[in-house]
């Protein structure tokens, strides 16, 4: 397969596909797919500022960016926008005058959701926990794969 992609990189789906170009050609068709569902929803709940469905896509849509070859923009980008998009429903949570116990067992548990990461990532969280770094990860997430989607319709097209 020609290999002049900027965005993406089939390595990964060429070595599981074990040369079965049909198997990429479903696997990319699928995250072409996907792609309507993760950018609606992270228009329509950043609107709605629910934090947890924007973690929740944010999460969904890392694995199908890495297999595409999109490193960065899954294991960094998109765990960041995770990340911050718990944060700030911590932080709404927080600001209330009075919440129930369900709520602040959803506090405990997303706080539980930072552990293991390295003290550097979290404060990057914490100090970066606004709607407009969420907003600027989501543009860079719809930038490249409005770009991937451009390259991966012309790979497809040659099988």
């Amino acid at each position: 397969m020609e290999e002049n992609n900027k965005y993406v990189d089939l390595t990964y789906l060429e070595g599981i596909a074990d040369g079965d170009t049909s198997i990429i050609k479903e696997l990319v068709e699928i995250f072409l797919d996907q792609m309507p569902e993760f950018t609606e929803g992270f228009e329509q709940n950043l609107g709605e500022k629910n934090w947890l469905k924007i973690a929740a896509i944010a999460h969904k849509a890392k694995s199908s960016v890495v297999s595409m070859g999109m490193q960065e923009l899954g294991n960094v980008d998109l765990k960041n926008l995770e990340l911050l998009a718990k944060q700030l429903r911590i932080l709404e949570l927080e600001e209330k005058t009075s919440i129930t116990e369900a709520q602040k067992e959803e506090i405990s548990t997303l706080k539980r959701n930072f552990e293991g990461y390295p003290e550097d990532r979290i404060n990057w969280v914490k100090e970066n926990a606004n709607i407009s770094e969420l907003t600027k990860l989501i543009n860079k997430f719809n930038d490249v794969c409005g770009e991937a989607v451009k390259e991966l319709s012309q790979v497809i097209s040659t099988y």
